[in-house]
C-alpha cells in the first residue's frame, strides 16, 4: 500500500450553533493502508465555555420576544445563575450530585475542511463492535467504516470473494462480497446471528429508498468471537476463552491474511498476534453481559467527559493505536476496565444515514438574541428526577438548513462529545433525552420568519419539532456518548426539500450542574 499524503487545512465557513467544532488532523501513514481525508466537516456544537454562565430563564412553551444583542463569532462564557433547593440526585448509578453553573453558550465556531493535495486511496476501518452483550456471549457485532472518501465498490486483491472479516482464530466471520458499494463515509454491518446472538436489529438506521429501515446486519456468523468469558462448566472452576482481535482484510482467502492486504484490526493487550490489533491493544475488559460497544472517537478527545473546547476532527479516529483511537460506552456508565462513560451502542449498516456536518447547516431561531438566552436556549429548573432530570432540563434550539443538493429523507444527530456520567463535581451531567413539539412566538428573526413561520414575516410564530432518542438499546439513564437523536418529522413521505428549513429542539436532562459542552454529528439520507 502507498503512504498517504498529507492534507492541508482549509477555513470555510462558520457552522453548527449547537456545538463548538472544528476539523483539523492530518492524514497518517499506515503500514498496510492509504487514507485520504476528503472535505472534512465538523460537528454541531453544543458547549458551555469554562468562566461565567448565563442567567437563565424558565419559560412556557409560547415564549415572548427575548431580548436582541446576540454576537455572531463569539464564544461567551457562562455567569453564574441562582440555583434553586433541589432533591438530593440519586444514588443509583449513572447519577451525581453537585452544584455551580448549569448554563452554557453555544458560539460559532469557523468550520474546517481538509482537502487532500492530491488524488490518494483511502482505507476502510472498523469503527464499532462489541464482542458479548445482553443476549449473551453472542450478542455481537463488527461495523466497517468506509473512509476513502467516495463509494468504495468492494473487489478482492486476490482470487477470493471479497474482503473478510476475520478473528485471531484466522476464521473469517463474515465477507463482504465482490460489488458491494460502501457508499463514502457509509457503513457495513457484520453480526453474530446465532442462538443468542446479536441484539440491536431494530435500532432505526435510514432507509431504503422505499421504507425505513432499522440495522441489521449486511452479512451474519454464527461462530463466536471468544472474549475471555469462562467456558468451564464447573462453577468451582474458571477457565477464560482466549481474548481474540479482529481484522479486515482486502481478500478472503485466509492463506492471504496479512499485513499488506490488512486495511484494519482492532484487539485486546493480550492478543498475541499483531495482525489483529493496532499498537499495544485495547485494556482487557471485565466480562458483563451488557449494552455496551467499542466505538472510534470522532471528536479527538478520547472520549474525555472533563476535556472542554472544540473536537478536532469529525470522523472517526484512526492513529494506528487501538487504546488512543477507541472508547468504551455502555448504558449504565459501568466501570469494565475500558474507561468509564455513559453512552450506548450505534450499530450502522448500508441502508444508515451518513455525516454531512458540511451541507446541512444550523442556525440561531433568533438570531436577533443572544444565543444562551430564550427562545434559542432555555433552562428550566422543574426536577423530574423519573426521567434523568434531577435537577432540570435545558434544551436548545436551532434551524437547520438542507444545502445537500437534494431532497433528504433521514435527519438524524449522533453525540460525539458530553459531558455526562460519571462527571466530577464542578462538570454538569448532562442526559439526552426525547422531545416534544414546542411552539414559539415573538421571532424576531427575518430569515426564520421567511423560512418556516406564521407569519412569514417578523415578529412571527414557529414550531421547533421535537427530537426521538433512537433505542433499542434501552437507555433507562438517558442518552450519552454515542447515542443519537431523530428528527421524527424527516421521512420519506415527508422529505426536507433541498433549501428548506426545519426547527428543532434538543432535551438534555440535569443530573449534576457545572460546565457543560455537548458535540454532535449531522446524519442525513437523500
Amino acid at each position: 500500500m502507498v503512504r498517504p499524503v498529507r492534507t492541508l487545512i482549509i477555513a470555510m465557513s462558520v457552522v453548527l450553533v449547537l456545538f463548538a467544532m472544528q476539523i483539523g488532523v492530518s492524514a497518517k501513514k499506515k503500514s498496510s493502508k492509504r487514507k485520504s481525508r476528503v472535505a472534512r466537516s465538523v460537528p454541531v456544537i453544543f458547549m458551555a465555555p469554562v468562566g461565567r454562565s448565563v442567567p437563565v430563564i424558565v419559560t412556557p412553551p409560547v415564549l415572548t420576544p427575548a431580548v436582541s444583542g446576540a454576537t455572531f463569532m463569539r464564544s461567551a462564557t457562562p455567569t453564574q445563575a441562582p440555583q434553586p433547593a433541589a432533591p438530593a440526585a440519586p444514588a443509583a448509578p449513572g447519577t451525581g450530585t453537585g452544584s455551580g453553573s448549569g448554563d452554557g453558550d453555544f458560539g460559532k465556531k469557523p468550520t474546517w475542511f481538509r482537502f487532500p493535495s492530491a488524488p490518494t486511496a483511502g482505507a476502510l476501518i472498523i469503527s464499532e463492535f462489541r464482542l458479548q452483550g445482553p443476549n449473551g456471549i453472542n450478542d455481537e457485532f463488527v461495523e466497517i467504516y468506509n473512509d476513502f472518501g467516495s463509494d468504495h465498490t468492494v473487489a478482492d486483491s486476490g482470487a477470493g470473494t471479497g474482503y473478510a472479516i476475520a478473528a485471531s482464530d484466522g476464521v473469517a466471520r463474515c465477507v463482504i462480497p465482490n460489488g458491494t458499494v460502501i457508499p463514502a463515509r457509509g457503513h457495513f454491518l457484520c453480526a453474530n446471528n446465532g442462538a443468542g446472538g446479536y441484539s440491536l436489529g431494530s435500532y432505526p438506521a435510514g432507509n431504503n429508498g422505499v421504507s425505513a429501515t432499522t440495522a441489521t446486519p449486511d452479512a451474519t456468523y454464527t461462530t463466536q468471537i471468544t472474549n475471555g468469558e469462562d467456558t468451564d462448566p464447573d462453577p468451582m472452576v474458571t477457565t477464560p476463552a482466549p481474548r481474540q482481535g479482529i481484522a479486515l482484510f482486502n481478500t478472503s482467502v485466509p492463506a492471504n491474511f496479512s499485513l499488506a492486504t490488512r486495511f484494519d484490526a482492532a484487539g485486546p493487550v493480550e492478543e498475541a498476534n499483531t495482525l489483529y490489533k493496532e499498537g499495544t491493544g485495547l485494556p482487557n475488559m471485565t466480562h458483563f453481559l451488557i449494552d455496551y460497544a467499542i466505538s472510534r472517537d470522532e471528536c479527538g478527545k478520547g472520549g474525555s467527559i472533563t476535556t472542554l473546547g472544540p473536537c478536532t476532527i469529525s470522523t472517526p479516529k484512526d492513529t494506528d493505536d487501538n487504546a488512543a483511537d477507541f472508547y468504551f460506552v455502555d448504558t449504565n456508565g459501568t466501570s469494565a476496565g475500558l474507561g468509564q462513560r455513559l453512552g450506548a451502542p450505534g450499530p450502522q449498516n448500508l441502508s444508515s444515514s451518513i455525516q454531512r456536518n458540511s451541507t446541512i447547516t444550523e442556525n440561531l431561531i433568533d438570531s436577533t438574541v443572544a444565543r444562551p438566552n430564550p427562545p434559542n436556549r432555555v433552562r428550566d429548573f422543574t426536577g423530574d428526577a423519573g426521567n434523568n432530570s434531577t435537577f432540570g432540563t435545558i434544551s436548545i434550539r436551532r434551524r437547520f438548513v438542507n444545502n445537500t443538493g437534494a431532497s433528504i429523507t433521514s435527519l438524524r444527530f449522533r453525540v460525539i462529545d458530553i459531558t455526562t456520567f460519571p462527571a466530577p463535581s464542578g462538570t454538569a451531567d448532562l442526559r439526552p433525552r426525547t422531545s416534544s413539539l414546542v411552539v414559539i412566538a415573538g421571532i424576531n428573526d427575518p430569515v426564520t420568519c421567511a423560512a418556516t413561520g406564521t407569519p412569514a414575516t417578523a415578529p412571527c410564530q414557529i414550531s421547533a419539532q421535537g427530537t426521538t432518542l433512537d433505542q433499542p438499546p434501552s437507555q433507562p439513564n438517558g442518552g450519552g456518548f454515542n447515542s443519537s437523536l431523530t428528527a421524527g418529522t424527516v421521512t420519506l413521505g415527508t422529505p426536507l426539500a433541498n433549501g428548506a428549513s426545519i426547527n428543532l429542539l434538543f432535551l438534555f436532562g440535569i443530573q449534576q450542574t457545572g460546565s457543560f459542552k455537548v458535540y454532535v454529528n449531522v446524519e442525513a439520507l437523500p
